[in-house]
């Protein structure tokens, strides 16, 4: 790899833990972890969830799963309900007020984000921003894709 693409790499990798640490600020204000609120952002896309397809959406284990679930639904951001298909499988539910506060770090870290892409970029380079790295996101995802199943 030359000396321009590593600037690049590295310029991408740093990029995106900017907007990783904008995103975890904003959850912070809220009073919520990183993985709180990807518990959330699951939840609003998805619930209910069983706690084990929680676990495994989110890569962890299922202590640190329930720790999370424990402490959003003692925010009563969630709960914990039996499923009605099986009693043995336990579903998380977004409640109304996590669905608030999922929105509210949701646009917060999005206005964020566009104040920093309008005080650096002007509206053409945002555009070719936008295509430049949604081309370069369709590749490395069809790379990531083949090297799985090939």
């Amino acid at each position: 790899m030359s000396g321009d693409n590593e600037d690049i790499v590295i310029t991408v990798l740093r990029s995106q833990l900017a907007i990783v640490r904008a995103v975890r600020s904003v959850a912070n204000k809220e009073g919520l972890s990183m993985q709180q609120f990807g518990v959330l952002r699951l939840l609003a896309l998805k619930a209910p969830i069983a706690m084990s397809i929680l676990g495994e959406e989110l890569k962890v284990s299922p202590p640190v799963i329930t720790g999370l679930v424990d402490r959003l639904e003692g925010k009563r951001l969630v709960q914990r309900r039996a499923s009605t298909a099986d009693r043995r499988r336990t579903e998380i539910w977004l409640l109304n007020g996590g669905m608030e506060v999922y929105r509210r770090i949701q646009a917060g870290y999005r206005r964020l984000l566009q104040e920093s892409l309008e005080s650096s970029l002007s509206p053409r380079e945002q555009d070719q921003l936008a295509n430049l790295l949604g081309r370069f996101g369709t590749v490395l995802l069809q790379k990531v894709t083949d090297k799985q199943n090939g």
